[in-house]
């Protein structure tokens, strides 16, 4: 037997790691206050079926309900790790079972009493896999069971159960496991199972098991099997588990740090050969740590955030069709290169100077584009707005009344690289979805054509989500049916437009921004 199976909890007081649920939980059996249906959500591996169990076998126990079940009855045996499964108490795999025709079964099977225990508990795990029509098909039965019948849900993703049924029932959140609380519990399962562990190798199964009881166990059963006599050694430990040495590490980032390229490439072709996500966490977990002692310490931690942010912005390239030394020789190069230095216009100086003192992080992410921002220079400022109007000038009469300044009074300008964006902030609501809406919704890729004439091939246009007046502006999608139609009524003036033209949003594009 696996040891998340062998050391499966029975009672409420052997979970880990959920003490407010299970003392909750506790507390209601106790004062009857026992309710029809719960939701248990939470991470893989947390113990919601495993309190589910537990819950059942409280409510059923011959000396209950109670919150400590003697675990002697015959109905606590057959719900203990060994036992059968009882007739009352049904575990069904909601990810195949999720269709209407299973629940319609499920419904009819509510409708039989207990054959011989107090309670019939239905127990749905992967809740989340159940089919909209499913969750409907069971709202009622849910709602008011018969009696003596209780539903459990269990689920990773409680937002895709749905409201209605998600408010018939009590819902708890199941948490992740910290490390206070794992590390001692695997050093007892250890002491347990006859095996000699030390606090390095608890480290590595708690991080590899991140949090999940259930992953953290599956870890340390692989060390345990995978072990040479009764004592864990850790390097073994890491080589069956995959992890890269932290000192390969550390002597990596170091040769980073110090610009020795030559020893950056010899260590990156050796990280290279394990597993990508084993690497990449490898080398974020030895930043983290040395960012935290930088910080500490008030060091210049602009290069360690360069390398965090570019080691997130390469990873994608190790899920391409390449080799993993390329792949690494090429994170290796833009881990080398000179971190980009602070905002332009700033102040030469003769060494790197701490971030703080730059008046903002002497880094950027790369190579993702930079955020938008306004040119500073009058000069180029005039420039732009003399492209604007020559590109007004390019429209056709009724395209251009769209744009003139008594619809546009103000027009901005924001860049990225070579391209510009022109933010458009109209007078009116009405003269926004007018712009968007009418002549079949022409008007905006006429517009956007002669900017991209006059300012690249890569500009766009963007409207201001508020009026020249500080109104916000309702998108369409957004709209009650009331407010299209008078939205229609208001542009009969050109074209008329029906409420279920305007409702398409086929094109527009630029309003919906």
């Amino acid at each position: 037997m696996s040891l998340y199976g062998k050391y499966r909890p029975e009672t409420f007081s052997e979970v880990i790691g959920q003490d407010l649920i299970t003392s909750a939980l506790s507390n209601a059996i106790d004062n009857s206050r026992i309710s029809h249906a719960y939701l248990f959500s939470g991470p893989r591996g947390c113990g919601k079926t495993s309190c589910a169990r537990i819950l059942a076998r409280c409510l059923n126990c011959a000396e209950g309900p109670t919150s400590h079940p003697c675990g002697k009855c015959e109905s606590c045996r057959e719900l203990g790790r060994n036992g059968s499964g009882s007739m009352d108490v049904m575990e069904i795999d909601a990810a195949s079972h999720n269709s209407v025709d299973d629940a319609r079964n499920l419904r009819e099977q509510v409708q039989f009493s207990p054959v011989r225990d107090r309670y019939k508990v239905f127990i749905l795990d992967e809740a989340h896999m159940i089919s909209t029509q499913g969750f409907n098909a069971l709202l009622k039965v849910v709602e008011e069971p018969p009696k003596n019948t209780i539903f459990i849900f269990a689920t990773t993703a409680p937002e895709k159960v749905i409201p209605t049924i998600r408010s018939r029932t009590v819902h708890y959140s199941f948490r992740l496991v910290g490390p206070d609380v794992m590390k001692p519990y695997l050093a007892q399962i250890c002491q347990k199972e006859g095996v000699e562990v030390d606090g390095e190798i608890l480290d590595m199964v708690v991080r590899q098991g991140g949090g999940s009881v259930r992953d953290s166990l599956s870890v340390l059963e692989e060390l345990i099997n995978g072990r040479e006599g009764d004592k864990l050694d850790p390097k073994r430990c890491r080589e069956i588990l995959g992890l890269i040495p932290s000192d390969l590490v550390s002597e990596y980032l170091e040769a980073i740090l110090s610009g020795q390229s030559a020893k950056a490439y010899e260590l990156g072709g050796k990280i290279g050969t394990f597993e990508p996500s084993m690497l990449l966490e490898a080398v974020l977990e030895e930043v983290r740590k040395r960012l935290v002692e930088g910080f500490s310490k008030g060091e210049d931690v602009s290069k360690l955030l360069f390398i965090s942010e570019a080691v997130r912005d390469y990873a994608p390239l190790f899920k391409l069709p390449l080799s993993e030394r390329l792949s690494c020789d090429l994170m290796t190069s833009k881990l080398l290169s000179p971190a980009p230095r602070a905002a332009e216009g700033a102040r030469p100086s003769s060494g790197p100077a701490p971030a703080k003192a730059q008046g903002r992080p002497a880094f950027e992410a790369s190579p993702a584009p930079a955020p938008w921002r306004a040119p500073q220079a009058k000069t180029d400022e005039s420039d732009l707005r003399e492209k604007w109007k020559r590109a007004v000038a390019s429209l056709p009469e009724d395209v251009r009344r769209q744009v003139d300044e008594e619809r546009v009074p103000r027009v901005d300008f924001m860049r990225s690289g070579g391209s510009v964006a022109v933010l458009l902030t109209f007078a009116t609501p009405l003269d926004q979805h007018a712009f968007a809406l009418r002549f079949n919704r022409t008007v905006p890729e006429k517009v956007k054509e002669a900017v991209q004439r006059e300012f690249g091939p890569g500009s766009s246009i963007r409207p201001s989500p508020k009026t020249a007046d500080g109104k916000t502006v309702t998108k369409v999608r957004d709209m009650s049916m009331e407010e299209l139609a008078e939205l229609s009524k208001q542009m009969l003036e050109e074209k008329p437009l029906s409420v279920e033209e305007i409702a398409e949003k086929v094109g527009g594009q630029v309003v919906e921004d």
